[in-house]
């Protein structure tokens, strides 16, 4: 007997259906089509018989979530934290989400770049599938303490997650304790916590009204491992910190300096991975005078002097630059040269040719600005490191069409149990 909602009107979307799943979509959701229209299901794996919830209707696609799985793919597991959606792969096995993450990117780069889908390759694996990440952005409201469900301003309250190093669990709980000791309508505060790989020490940084500074002297006697706590105030006010304000990493033999709101890799292991993938990709382009674009706080940008012969870091925020160039100083390396601004404000007055550029930018891309000025000043070599494959997708239709061939790209398992898709291309100039 064929299940009727498969034969409703083809004008009417039902609240529930029944279809079998074919493919996986940017974001992370696998897809079917029901009556050929495409129906994105969070919570699906290719492959598998489902029954999905609509919660979002349009004429010619919808979105809803996997309330049955009636043919199960044999690459799903158990997920460890039920519902957490700030970790949508976990019900996927690691090797199907590096399957996937190749799937992904290459077929957004053939889309809308033209890449041949075998110009991509396996995806670059993680050291480990949990435990990873070194940093976290907690929000507090009350005795509340937790992340942001999906698209919202609701507070999951957290235990302990999974993805976090132990040390920021550790954190978590003690923190959880300290605002025991809080009324219930304290003003909402957010907390960034950030934990050395290195050494095993944390530090945080508090932002919100409201004093704070007794629940960190709290927190830090129940935490052992919390070196410090930061406050971010708008300026001019300043707030001494409770213990440290700086955190010390180490990544290729090198020491950073970092204050705890400084971006930096979240998956510290996979720097190197990321690292590794830009040398290759450099090639004997990194001997010369190189450029890295979106430098942070030169994560990319110190290891790759030690071969240059110059490497300018641009970063448009002060406060990275500036433990960039604290961290060079510490490891005395001093052929590199730091610029403060917005990669379209400087890239075309920068003196000198580069013989090769490296660029790690937002999830937003490059400015259109920053894309002809690569052209114009065309290095031999471009490596990309992406963070999104539709926008990469769509600098490198500018770049392909401006005379650059990619050699190759390599997704990432930067964040595993996500649809994070991170990789590196190697465009060189044809």
């Amino acid at each position: 007997m064929v299940d009727p909602v498969e034969h409703a009107s083809s004008a009417t979307w039902p609240d529930t259906l029944e279809l079998t799943l074919d493919g996986i979509a940017q974001g992370g959701d696998a897809v079917g089509r029901w009556q050929e229209r495409v129906v994105f299901a969070a919570g699906g794996i290719p492959g598998e018989r489902v029954v999905v919830r609509l919660r979002e209707r349009h004429e010619s696609y919808a979105r809803g979530d996997v309330v049955a799985v009636l043919i199960a793919s044999p690459d799903r597991v158990e997920p460890r934290l039920p519902g957490a959606s700030h970790m949508p792969w976990q019900h996927i096995s690691l090797a199907a989400q590096q399957r996937f993450r190749r799937q992904i990117l290459a077929d957004q780069l053939a889309k809308f770049a033209g890449v041949a889908p075998e110009l991509v390759e396996a995806t670059a694996p993680a050291s480990k599938p949990w435990e990873y990440r070194s940093s976290a952005r907690l929000h507090c409201e009350g005795r509340r303490v937790g992340y942001y469900a999906a698209d919202t301003r609701l507070i999951t309250e957290l235990d302990h997650d999974p993805l976090l190093h132990p040390t920021l669990n550790q954190a978590l709980a003690a923190l959880r304790d300290a605002l025991a000791g809080e009324p219930d309508d304290a003003q909402p505060f957010d907390v960034t916590l950030r934990v050395s790989e290195a050494h095993g020490y944390c530090v945080a940084a508090m932002r919100g009204r409201g004093e704070r500074r007794r629940l960190a002297e709290r927190w830090r006697s129940l935490c052992p491992p919390l070196a410090g706590v930061v406050f971010t105030v708008p300026p001019p006010h300043t707030v001494p910190p409770v213990g440290v304000d700086t955190l010390v990493e180490e990544v290729d033999d090198l020491t950073f300096l970092l204050r705890p709101t400084t971006f930096f890799q979240v998956n510290v292991a996979a720097a190197t991975t990321l690292l590794n993938l830009i040398r290759a990709g450099l090639g004997d382009e990194a001997g010369g005078r190189l450029l890295d674009l979106y430098c942070g706080a030169g994560t990319f940008t110190l290891p790759l002097a030690r071969a240059a012969i110059q490497v300018v870091g641009v970063e448009e925020y002060p406060g990275a630059v500036a433990d960039a160039e604290r961290s060079a100083a510490v490891n005395h390396v001093s052929n590199v040269r730091f610029v403060v601004g917005r990669a379209e404000a400087v890239l075309s007055s920068l003196e000198g040719d580069f013989d090769a550029i490296v660029l790690d930018p937002p999830r937003r891309g490059c400015h259109p600005q920053v894309r002809q000025a690569l052209l114009e000043r065309a290095p031999r070599r471009i490596v990309y490191v992406s963070c999104h494959p539709a926008t990469l997708a769509r600098d490198l239709h500018t770049l392909i069409s401006g005379g650059y061939a990619v050699e190759r790209a390599t997704p990432v398992d930067l964040f595993p149990q996500t649809p994070h898709v991170e990789s590196v291309v190697v465009l060189v100039r044809s």
